[in-house]
């Protein structure tokens, strides 16, 4: 065989081994949701997963839209977040649309948090009802 050859061979083989690691059982798994926040949609919330176990990986983040609908993103412009046990963690909001105030969050929804969530293979949705009270 040639040189030439020997390389052509060689970057298939990679090619081939790339792409099977791509494809292998525990990669990321979709994760959506909504968050109503006293029973209302809010925009602009933050929902983290954060691992139980790191060495599952990192935390996903998604952000509430004016219905209150998220998905989940993971680093590397990448969307869902690998199965597993999380602590979530929802913060932030903008400004309610009746009353005009900045919306907060308490924190035992946030700093203080108790949500979990358990992210399995395949489509998993979390939804959550965060109150003021």
């Amino acid at each position: 065989m040639t040189f030439a050859k020997v390389w052509m061979l060689r970057l298939a083989l990679l090619a081939v081994a790339l792409s099977a690691a791509g494809c292998r059982s525990g990669g990321l798994q979709d994760v959506t949701g909504k968050v109503t926040f006293d029973g209302k949609p809010l925009a602009g919330l933050e929902v983290r997963f954060e691992p139980v176990d790191p060495t599952v990986g990192t935390t996903a983040i998604g952000y509430t839209v004016a219905d209150g609908t998220y998905r989940l993103h993971y680093p590397g412009d990448k969307t869902g977040a690998p199965a597993g046990e999380y602590k979530v963690s929802i913060g932030g909001g903008d400004t309610d649309g009746e009353t005009g105030k900045r919306v907060r969050v308490p924190t035992k929804y946030n700093t203080a948090t108790e949500l979990k969530a358990t992210v399995k293979s395949g489509g998993n949705t979390f939804d959550f009802d965060v109150t003021s009270g």
